[in-house]
């Protein structure tokens, strides 16, 4: 059965499952909750998620809270736990009474700004290019919804809110103010959306960033390294266990979307759609399929929607001419209990020639991305270790570039995939603490190795540290400094050049 078909029976299926909560926003792909849902995951209180696909809704992240709140409930918890799991708690109080309360009991509200954040930005380096793309990029500045920053000194004030009407309607935005140095000002949507509830299945239309892939320094599908995209997406926000024999699959997961790309490249305007089905048949075991396909624009011959399944599902279309530029990866995390629920993760991605027989890859233009997270390297739990390597050279001069849409992978001239790009690798390394009342430190070092395909390969070595402080219910500050020594800067012999970046902020929630 092609992936096209496995689809369609999974939107069907989910449709026909019993309504679900009331919709709810998404959560920033920068918010803390994510490395603190990560944290309870790995220390055992969260069993149900599919940390593959997201971002989660504010729904789905209360729901794992009280899953962790109940698992609690039997266990002596780690202090980290305990702090973790009350912050959480605070946080979402909201929609866990909701959820406790049932979804035909969800009433309207308006939330004109449910938080203000305000950033300043110390940038001091120029940006690297990406050869076959027309992405350039400042190496520091990865995986923040495409915002970039002049040199030297810059300022931003980012307001969220939303409004919902009943069970039904979500609408959700979240503007952002900047100042310049270089005089470059304005306002603009950094990502926002209206949401309709369709039982359990949510139907969005909007501006939206999507992370697909169980990597968390990048990802080879979808990163929020671009700006998010402006799309019609249809998903299943929490995951759903399925009717009949399906239901051994476990925890069930799917998203879908079309978009359409910047007219500022080689073939203007292409279509851009993608598919995830996402799966947890046991408490130790997720599995993912990603695919991403680009298709049409100016100048290029037209495809209509069953043409679009029909390549989304892994099938080429007939005839000769190269229509696409697709992107496909599987991923899988393994959690190891015996092991102080070590966990393992990776990724195996192909470029244009995947094909799909069923749910087994066969892929001719290889990438990959694996992983290890061990979530209590101590007695307390408080400290965790994560290391990561990505690999995109291993088909030389292939991934993220294509010879029709010689703009190669990219949206407002950012790779929407790994932020190393193509024909590069990537070693990654970051070791994490929860101090108590609520102080949490990263120290993280990684380092790229980029290639034009031939001649030298520009290097990079970054040092970084983030320190966030939540010192009050509604008040949270934060510092951010990394550091880049790059040498063969743009592929040039002997050109090294040291960067930096540091930001300092706070945020107020209501």
């Amino acid at each position: 059965m092609s992936c096209r078909w496995i689809m369609i029976l999974a939107l069907l299926l989910v449709w026909a499952l019993p309504v679900a909560a009331a919709p709810s926003p998404a959560i920033s792909l920068d918010s803390w909750v994510y490395p603190a849902l990560d944290k309870l995951a790995g220390l055992g209180f969260i069993q149900s998620s599919l940390q593959g696909d997201r971002p989660f809704s504010r729904g789905e992240a209360a729901r794992q809270t009280v899953e962790a709140m109940t698992a609690a409930r039997d266990r002596i918890l780690p202090p980290v736990a305990r702090e973790l799991v009350a912050r959480l708690k605070k946080e979402f109080h909201l929609e866990i009474r909701e959820q406790r309360n049932g979804s035909d009991r969800a009433g309207s509200y308006f939330k004109p700004i449910r938080e203000m954040r305000f950033d300043y930005v110390f940038r001091d380096g120029s940006d690297s290019s990406y050869p076959g793309t027309n992405a350039r990029q400042f190496a520091l500045l990865s995986n923040r919804d495409g915002l970039d920053y002049s040199e030297n000194h810059n300022l931003e004030v980012t307001l969220s809110g939303e409004a919902r009407w009943g069970r039904w309607l979500l609408a959700d935005w979240q503007p952002v103010l900047r100042g310049q140095e270089n005089g470059n000002t304005g306002i603009r949507l950094r990502q926002g959306s209206v949401t309709l509830a369709l039982g359990p299945v949510d139907l969005s239309v909007g501006r939206q960033s999507l992370w697909w892939g169980q990597g968390r320094n990048g990802s080879l599908v979808l990163t929020n390294n671009a700006d998010p995209l402006d799309m019609i997406r249809l998903t299943n926000p929490t995951p759903v266990i399925l009717p009949w024999f399906l239901k051994y699959l476990g925890a069930f997961r799917f998203d879908l979307f079309v978009a359409r790309l910047d007219d500022d490249r080689d073939v203007e305007e292409p279509y851009f759609g993608g598919m995830r089905l996402g799966i947890k048949p046991t408490s130790w075991l997720e599995l993912g399929m990603s695919r991403t396909v680009m298709f049409g624009g100016k100048g290029r011959p037209g495809i209509d929607f069953d043409d679009f399944l029909t390549i989304i599902g892994g099938e080429n279309l007939s005839g000769d001419e190269d229509t696409s530029n697709s992107v496909a990866a599987i991923d899988v995390r393994i959690k190891l209990p015996f092991l102080w629920n070590a966990e393992l993760y990776g990724e195996l991605g192909g470029e244009d020639q995947a094909d799909f027989a069923g749910f087994l890859p066969f892929f001719s233009k290889k990438a990959y991305l694996a992983g290890v997270y061990l979530p209590q390297i101590e007695p307390s739990g408080r400290w965790s270790l994560r290391l990561e390597y990505a690999d995109t050279s291993i088909d030389t001069n292939l991934w993220y570039n294509h010879s029709q849409y010689t703009s190669g992978y990219t949206y407002q001239r950012k790779i929407m995939g790994h932020a190393m790009g193509g024909t590069a690798k990537d070693y990654f390394a970051e070791i994490e603490t929860y101090f108590p009342l609520g102080l949490r430190l990263a120290l993280n070092f990684d380092h790229q190795k980029r290639s034009a395909g031939g001649g030298v390969a520009e290097k990079h070595y970054q040092p970084g540290v983030a320190v966030e402080w939540h010192c009050s219910p509604r008040l949270t500050l934060r510092f951010n400094y990394a550091f880049d020594r790059v040498e063969n800067f743009g592929f040039q012999s002997g050109d090294t050049r040291n960067l930096h970046l540091a930001d300092a902020g706070l945020s107020w929630n209501w």
